[in-house]
């Protein structure tokens, strides 16, 4: 009967997502399958893997898959070799990170290699950095007292994780197979409203992994909340000789303790707070000393007030505790910080084809209100997944209404045709970017292709130049609002929305109030609008006023409807503190051939 039920449901998907469905439906109708079977009485351990692994598999991303019709779907292959301190991941058959512990400034190495228009290119960093939505948030790097640690492949089921029945897995890869359910759901305020981390794995009765389903922030990324599905094949305990690829990089590794590494490894020995406690739980979180942990315990006690005052105060919007809340103020402002400035944001003089905005209205006509989301000249919501392409949604988004704007008719065009050919102008992919280097871009090819012929895979790619543009355009301009001698900078935008409609602005995104944003006008006086401040490429899509007389801008991001407002954020219109909304927002004006 369960299983009948499985098959109706995946009648209904995308192609390509019917295991992964089948796996998230039996995940959730576990314990009713435990008592159909009755007979089950098994309670594994949790499994516990080697210090070296193979393990290939693919992670998919759902909610892009409702957008375009071919799937985001990334293909693994991971080693993972504890002993020697060394990790390579192949991803769709190119050799895409290697990370190496020991050497380097912050305790290891970490390559990345990835196309560029014809050919592979490399970077080097120092091990310990995560995702982030702009390339300076990719350089980011953790404050660690202790040693560096590869980064997860395989998940350790530990104490976190609760047993959650077993179940049959009724089609795709294991089709057939018995699995143990394990999950790890994170039922306190994560500042995602009625979203909360739920991550489930599912093991095989002979211990091998099978799939790992991710709702929240990305476990290999830390990528905002959103669904990722990785299933998991081809799993092999001690591999063979390290590839050569991984061998050639042998010659960063210093001489590393091998007694030193696997303590680094155990499980925090310092506890005795119950709510800290947890927090290092969930987050991974290892200490040195006594000492360090009763620091650390203080400052996050620190914090959990501070939010806590914060949010009673109803100050608009609400904040919840993140990976930093036992950090100081000091810590947090050298891992951000530092980074801010060091590329320098493109200015007019640098912009080709550039104008300035003319406004059409009196600030005095100026409506009170105007919200352009629902109509075809604002984009639905998308989904940049782990990748700082945040500049590359922000130009497209503003060619979309451009396009609209001119034909009448909408047409969704694609992000990665600009990740992928762009290169040469200043852009790096999935490592950040400009929306005024994408649209120098623009001006000398006068075309991009649509998202259903060059659909977005969330990763860099070589330039597919054969691939047609499905917009073509006589002329191409990029307009900067700036203000004028009857408007001010925040008019003028304003006048801008009015009549040309959605457009791209960069905005001030480091805060963790910003990241974990789930309702409420944001009205952080932190919040810079500096240009040297700007981070992460977002979309204007109106503004308006409470009825309480508050004024802010509606603004779009790009990680799915599950952050904020069903992917949109309400930001204060004040000058000083509007995150830089109205510092440089940027349209296009074409003529389609």
């Amino acid at each position: 009967m369960l299983l009948s039920i499985l098959a109706a449901q995946r009648k209904e998907l995308v192609p390509g997502q019917a295991a992964i469905h089948t796996l998230l439906s039996t995940v959730f109708l576990a314990k009713r399958l435990r008592t159909f079977q009755g007979r089950v009485k098994h309670e594994p351990r949790p499994p516990v893997w080697p210090g070296q692994y193979q393990v290939f598999f693919t992670v998919d991303v759902p909610y892009v898959n409702k957008l375009q019709s071919t799937p985001l779907r990334y293909q693994y292959q991971a080693w993972q070799d504890e002993e020697r301190g060394m990790q390579k991941i192949i991803r769709d058959g190119v050799e895409t990170n290697i990370q190496v512990l020991g050497g380097g400034e912050a305790g290891g190495l970490e390559y990345i290699m990835q196309p560029r228009i014809d050919k592979l290119y490399c970077v080097t960093y120092p091990l310990g950095g995560g995702a982030g939505p702009t390339a300076q948030a990719q350089r980011r790097r953790l404050l660690q007292s202790n040693a560096a640690k590869l980064g997860m492949v395989l998940p350790e089921i530990g104490e976190r994780w609760a047993y959650n029945g077993s179940t049959v897995v009724a089609n795709g890869r294991h089709a057939g197979r018995v699995a143990d359910v394990w999950v790890w759901r994170v039922d306190d305020e994560q500042g995602y409203g009625t979203y909360h981390n739920v991550y489930t794995f599912l093991a095989g009765r002979d211990g091998e992994p099978l799939a790992l389903l991710m709702r929240g922030v990305n476990l290999y990324t830390g990528g905002h909340f959103d669904e990722y599905d990785a299933i998991f094949f081809a799993y092999k305990i001690c591999p063979e000789e390290p590839d050569p690829a991984v061998r050639g990089v042998a010659r960063h590794q210093r001489r590393y303790s091998s007694a030193a590494l696997w303590r680094s490894l155990l499980p925090n020995r310092h506890y005795g707070d119950a709510a800290y406690d947890a927090f290092v739980h969930r987050h991974g979180r290892r200490h040195g000393s006594a000492e360090e942990y009763e620091g650390r315990r203080q400052v996050f006690h620190e914090n959990w007030a501070k939010i806590g005052a914060w949010n009673a105060d109803g100050s608009g919007h609400e904040l919840g505790v993140n990976r930093f809340a036992d950090w100081t103020q000091d810590e947090y402002e050298a891992l951000v910080l530092p980074t801010h400035g060091s590329v320098p944001h493109p200015t007019l003089a640098s912009a080709r084809s550039a104008r300035l905005h003319r406004p059409a209205l009196a600030p005095a006509m100026l409506p009170a209100t105007v919200d352009w989301r629902g109509t075809p000249a604002d984009s639905p919501v998308k989904d940049q997944a782990a990748c700082g392409s945040c500049w590359a949604f922000g130009s497209v988004a503003s060619l979309e209404a451009a396009y609209f704007r001119e034909t009448g008719k909408q047409l969704l065009l694609s992000e990665q045709n600009l990740m992928d050919c762009a290169w040469g102008y200043g852009n790096t992919a999935c490592l950040g970017g400009f929306q005024s280097l994408a649209y120098n871009y623009m001006t000398d090819v006068l075309g991009i292709a649509s998202e259903e012929a060059y659909p977005y895979k969330g990763v860099s790619d070589y330039c597919h130049a054969d691939i047609p543009h499905a917009a073509k355009f006589a002329n191409f301009s990029q307009v900067w609002v700036n203000a004028t001698e009857t408007h001010t900078q925040e008019q003028a935008v304003m006048d801008a929305i009015l009549t040309k409609g959605p457009m791209t602005v960069s905005v001030n995104a480091e805060g963790e109030d910003f990241r974990f944003y789930k309702s409420g006008i944001y009205n952080n006086k932190k919040c810079s609008p500096k240009m040297k401040r700007l981070d992460h490429a977002v979309i204007v899509s109106g503004y308006g006023r409470t009825p309480e007389g508050q004024d802010y801008w509606i603004v779009k991001n790009t990680w799915s409807p599950y952050w904020g407002v069903g992917g949109y954020i309400y930001i204060a219109r004040d000058p000083d503190h509007d995150c830089g909304i109205a510092t440089q927002a940027i349209y296009t004006d074409l003529r389609v051939v």
